[in-house]
This record gives structure tokens, C-alpha cells and sequence, in this order.
């Protein structure tokens, strides 16, 4: 039994709009439902605490929007500007066969993302997110091989990075490098510190900035804000869970468990960021597999 029900969010006064590939039920894909939690469509159900919360935030664009009326609009546009989703439906009838059980995995982790971080438990919803781009790791830049019009050009970048990469998330992360545009990839990311405790903000202030490193930060006020780039984001977030969530000696410093005051705290200034930018891989991956299809 899956862990969470999806119940629709769509006002009534746009559902005739929906396609029946999108309508919410037992015949309903996996991969459907993904796009629609990550669109910010639909109201989810914990089967186990009962407890239901909204997901209204749209995390395919950059920066995350909210849906403060909930249509089918952005279902409509996730793909292609004009709204024609004829072809993202045919991908999602033909696929659904041989990818419904992948696409459970995948979604039962953005979905326990969700719950925690509505749950104000950031920390365990960074791990679900984590384990998120571990699952996709190899499988999505095989995908995006398998479809791509370069094929073979595009296998054998692939097999490169496979020779080359010392893990399959510096694999991944290098993988992104090339297949997204560079004005998405150059745009600017600033984490904030905020919270009413300037040791708290001086605390996370620190850690992130000697994570990310001088040579990835572009701006900074200090125990106030950092600016990246997006580019940076997957490295900032594989170094902070090996640095935070392994404690063996030896090696790199790791991140003490003193050391993060308030790590809930900490880990909600990157979560969001880093799932939109999650989400805006998948879509440009979906984008290519729609298209083949």
C-alpha cells in the first residue's frame, strides 16, 4: 500500500479542462501524479496519520510560484508554452507500462519531502530529497541518452562521465552541467539568514559558506545572505550530507552534530532551492522523452 492518496485541488470551475491522463484515480500513472505534486495540483494524504496538507507551489519554473488559484494551467504549460498537451499525454499512455513502477519509488520520496517539510522536520525532508537525486542519479542522464536526437554523441558524454565521475551524484551533477542552458544554470541562487537569533544566522552563515567555498560565491553579507549560482547547488548539497549525515574520522572535516545550531532551520533555507532545481532537470528531461515519443 502506498504511503500517501492524492485528492484533487483543482477549482471546480476548471476541472472539464483537465485531460484524462491527469485526472486523479486508480488508473491514474505514477509519473502523472509526480508532475502533478511538483506543479502544485493537488492536496496529498498521509494513509497512515491521515494528516493532509496542500501542495500549491509550482517548482517547474525557476524560483517556485505559488498557485494561489489552483487550475489546470500549469499543467497545460509544464511542457510547452502554447498549452497543447497532446503530445505529453501520448508519453504518459505509452510509458505508463514500463515506468509506473520506477516512478512509484521516485514519487513516494518527493511525496515524504513534502509531508516533513510540512511537518517542519526539514532535516528528514533534505534526506527524502537526497535520496531522490541518489534514485535518479544514473537513471534520468541513461533516459535522456536513450531519447535524446544525439544519441550517440549523447552516450558516449555519458560513458565519459561514467569513467570519469568518482560517485554517481558527482556523476549526475556533471551530467546537468551539460544538458541545461547556461543562463539557467548562471542564474543567481541566495540563501538568506533571517531567523530572530543572529547566532543562529552567524552559525549557518559559516557553514555554508565553507562548504560552498570562496571561488563559488559571488556575493555575501555577512551572517545576512550568500549568492551563488544554481550551477553550484547539487556539489553544495552532496558535500553537506557527506559532511553533516557521515561521521566517520579521517578525510574531510566532517560537520559535527553541535556544530549546526537549530539544524531544521539550517537545512529549510536549502531544501526548496534545491528541489526546484531537481524539478527543473526532470521537466527538461520529460520535455526530450515527450518529444521522442
Amino acid at each position: 500500500m502506498a504511503n500517501y492518496t492524492f485528492q484533487e485541488a483543482i477549482d471546480p470551475r476548471f476541472i472539464r479542462h483537465l485531460r484524462p491522463e491527469f485526472e486523479l484515480n486508480n488508473q491514474t500513472s505514477n509519473e502523472a501524479k509526480l508532475i502533478r505534486l511538483l506543479l502544485g495540483t493537488v492536496i496529498v494524504t498521509n494513509n497512515y496519520s491521515t494528516d493532509s496538507f496542500d501542495q500549491f507551489k509550482n517548482y517547474s519554473e525557476l524560483g517556485i510560484s505559488e498557485n494561489l488559484t489552483v487550475s489546470t494551467k500549469p499543467i497545460r504549460e509544464c511542457l510547452l508554452p502554447n498549452g497543447d498537451l497532446t503530445v505529453l499525454c501520448s508519453y504518459i499512455d505509452k510509458s505508463k507500462n514500463s515506468n509506473n513502477s520506477y516512478f512509484l519509488h521516485l514519487l513516494e520520496e518527493i511525496t515524504s519531502f513534502f509531508y516533513k517539510k510540512n511537518k517542519g522536520s526539514h532535516t528528514t525532508a533534505f534526506l527524502h530529497l537526497y535520496r531522490s537525486i541518489e534514485y535518479i542519479s544514473y537513471s534520468f542522464p541513461l533516459i535522456y541518452a536513450s531519447v535524446s536526437r544525439e544519441y550517440y554523441g549523447s552516450f558516449n558524454k555519458i560513458k565519459n562521465y561514467f569513467d570519469t565521475s568518482k560517485s554517481e551524484l558527482l556523476f549526475f551533477d556533471e551530467f546537468t552541467l551539460k544538458i541545461l542552458d547556461d543562463g539557467l544554470l548562471d542564474t543567481p541562487l541566495t540563501f538568506n539568514f533571517n531567523t530572530l537569533s543572529q547566532d543562529i544566522n552567524r552559525n549557518h552563515f559559516q557553514i555554508i559558506k565553507h562548504i560552498l567555498t570562496a571561488e563559488r560565491i559571488d556575493n555575501e553579507v555577512p551572517n545576512v545572505s550568500i549568492t551563488t549560482t544554481y550551477k553550484h547547488l547539487l556539489k553544495l548539497a552532496i558535500d553537506l550530507r557527506n559532511r553533516y549525515f557521515h561521521f566517520a574520522l579521517g578525510g574531510k572535516r566532517n560537520i559535527r552534530g553541535t556544530e549546526i545550531i537549530e539544524n531544521d532551520v539550517f537545512f529549510s533555507i536549502i531544501n526548496d532551492d534545491l528541489l526546484n532545481w531537481v524539478s527543473m532537470i526532470y521537466f527538461e528531461i520529460l520535455l526530450v522523452s515527450a518529444v521522442k515519443v
